[in-house]
């Protein structure tokens, strides 16, 4: 069987496929171009969406199953040649601590106007500025659930803040206090002292946070985004910020990547701009190996259907 690793870091995976499973021919590449052996005979496929396209889903006929390194796996989806009879699973559960961390990073950044401070430190000025605003007792708005939504709102909550969850299904997770349905989004927006999107992307989430969510907040209130860029109806968040009808964002992640460098948000002064790197933390391969390991394990004694996170399509 043939195993196809597309990624930057491939030899790392290549490394731990090749010593508990002998059987199976690996071929780590960082970039297809790189491939030696013809593309239509791997039979998995191992890599993050951002890195395929439908040329490589149409010209590797022969597989049988995907795993996407992420949890997100919409690129994946949007190929019109993807097979109904291909596995595909995704990377969900492994990203909790990256994402809480990277929510609590973003939120502290804009509180304590971390770009002023770093300015004011290049300049050798001794400078304290503003009074910085505490978290504790805020009220933070998490927009998406699932394990990072519960990670998420376990952190916050240590830090003081009550923590309402928005779902299209809610019910009782660990890490809130409250929750409510998306179609009270704009109405949740407007109690949040920070609103926090984690949503996957895909048509149903297309620009979820509107002008209208936006007109609902507070003042005061920050924005976070750590989900998916095209979630977000920019134009909509950018007139917010400049007009100061919010207070201010942390970004992770944009509708076009790599953020163009005449993009308003690289210089609004109330805005911490970070490149994608929520999910891009030094142990990335070892929160992987043992979801990736254990699928391989079954989809090699023949229990495909058995496989965590299999993703319908």
């Amino acid at each position: 069987m043939n195993v196809l690793v597309l990624d930057n870091f491939a030899d790392k995976y290549a490394e731990h496929l090749r010593a508990y499973f002998p059987g199976v021919t690996v071929f780590p590449v960082a970039k297809l171009t790189d491939l030696k052996a013809p593309l239509d005979q791997m039979d998995v496929l191992v890599a993050f969406g951002i890195a395929v396209d439908d040329a490589l889903i149409h010209t590797a006929s022969r597989l049988r199953w995907i795993q996407s390194l992420a949890t997100g796996v919409d690129h994946f989806l949007r190929c019109p040649s993807l097979r109904s009879e291909t596995t595909l699973t995704s990377a969900r559960g492994i990203h909790g601590p990256a994402m809480r961390e990277t929510v609590a990073y973003l939120m502290l950044a804009i509180s304590r106007d971390a770009p002023g401070l770093m300015r004011r430190h290049l300049e050798r000025r001794w400078d304290r500025g503003k009074p910085w605003r505490l978290i504790a007792r805020k009220t933070a708005v998490v927009v998406g659930t699932g394990v990072s939504g519960s990670a998420v709102g376990e952190l916050l909550q240590a830090f003081g803040l009550r923590v309402i969850g928005v779902s299209r299904t809610p019910r009782k997770e660990r890490g809130f206090d409250d929750m409510v349905p998306l179609d009270r989004l704009a109405e949740a927006a407007g109690d949040a002292d920070y609103l926090v999107n984690i949503m996957p992307g895909g048509p149903q989430n297309a620009g979820l946070f509107s002008a209208q969510v936006f007109d609902a907040m507070k003042p005061s209130a920050f924005f976070v985004n750590i989900g998916r860029g095209e979630t977000v109806d920019e134009t909509a968040l950018i007139a917010a910020l400049q007009e100061k009808r919010i207070a201010g964002a942390g970004l992770d992640v944009f509708a076009k990547t790599p953020l163009p460098p005449d993009s308003p948000f690289w210089t609004l002064p109330n805005v911490v701009v970070t490149p994608h790197i929520g999910g891009f933390f030094d142990e990335y391969e070892e929160y992987m190996m043992p979801l990736l390991s254990g699928n391989m394990e079954l989809f090699l004694a023949g229990r495909a259907t058995e496989m965590r996170n299999i993703v319908p399509h």
